[in-house]
């Protein structure tokens, strides 16, 4: 498959709070395909997939608020998934875009969801990697009430200039290389750490975290599995789901798949791929993900239907 001939050029686009960060590859005069990340990740976790997409298309890979280049959220706010839909409409107006295609890993997932339940309308497209649907479970209120006082904390810290911890380059490769939820081959690892670190200012050869350390503990109350049901119902354009066998789990498997039958009844174009691999697959394995996609792109006809605007 032949990769993006286009170098990236990366973009800031205003914000209320700052400005999203982001890299474009492609045509500037062609609506892009809207790359959204994970959590504590940023655009570069889409490094090596994005090159590997039609040549023909237009990608552009952000920095999810508090993450990688972009601006933190204001002092005393708390991160909320289905807020994120918000960053989505930024960009939208910024761009002048009527419509919005998405492809969403893991948290960037399950935001493109939301906004898909609240704005059906607005979406021509959505891909899916390894997460779909919002997670539901006993415990959710005692997790929650951890996620409330460690975000507060960090906000604390951040505001009173708590020195944050230092560490050198190759025990934050280890940091990255042995994630919960999946192992990173280390020569991969700074596809992450690149936007995600910075030099110390004091000590030499040393680095520390730059993204805000509440991303870590995000809202996740306020999405029921009712409205999941709803969203999949309003589904109405092309979907592609690549789930990956050997990662965590996201949701319950019963409800993913009520969800996934609910779209294939809306007579729409949907294509699950089980795929082996962790939860990383699209930055680990590349070419079996692009291949998929590009391949569900061309088989809905994408590029001849898609938009393009003078941006």
């Amino acid at each position: 498959m032949s990769g993006s001939s286009s170098p990236f050029f990366e973009v800031n686009i205003p914000v209320p709070f700052g400005s999203i960060a982001g890299k474009w590859y492609g045509s500037k005069d062609v609506r892009p395909i809207l790359l959204i990340h994970g959590l504590s990740d940023n655009c570069g976790t889409f490094d090596r997939l994005i090159p590997l997409l039609p040549s023909h298309g237009s990608y552009l890979a952000i920095d999810l608020p508090g993450h990688g280049q972009s601006s933190r959220i204001p002092n005393g706010m708390m991160y909320h998934v289905a807020d994120l839909a918000q960053v989505i409409l930024w960009i939208m107006k910024a761009y002048k875009w009527s419509k919005v295609s998405l492809l969403g890993h893991s948290m960037g997932a399950l935001a493109s969801f939301c906004f898909v339940g609240m704005f059906p309308g607005k979406v021509d497209l959505f891909i899916a990697l390894d997460a779909l649907q919002l997670c539901h479970f006993e415990q959710i209120l005692d997790q929650q009430a951890n996620f409330i006082s460690r975000s507060m904390q960090a906000d604390e810290d951040y505001v009173n200039n708590v020195p944050t911890n230092k560490y050198t380059y190759e025990q934050l490769i280890d940091k990255i290389h042995h994630l919960p939820s999946c192992t990173i081959p280390k020569d991969l690892c700074h596809h992450i750490l690149r936007r995600n670190i910075r030099k110390s200012t004091l000590l030499p050869e040393s680095y520390c975290f730059q993204y805000d350390n509440r991303t870590k503990y995000p809202n996740i109350l306020g999405w029921s599995t009712e409205a999941s049901a709803l969203t999949a119902k309003r589904i109405k354009f092309p979907v592609l789901i690549i789930k990956a066998t050997d990662s965590i789990p996201y949701g319950d498997d019963e409800e993913f798949m009520r969800i996934v039958n609910s779209i294939k009844d809306n007579n729409v174009p949907i294509k699950l791929v089980n795929m082996t691999g962790g939860h990383y697959i699209h930055l680990i394995d590349a070419d079996r993900v692009a291949t998929e996609i590009g391949k569900f792109l061309n088989d809905i006809g994408y590029f001849e239907k898609s938009v393009k605007s003078k941006i």
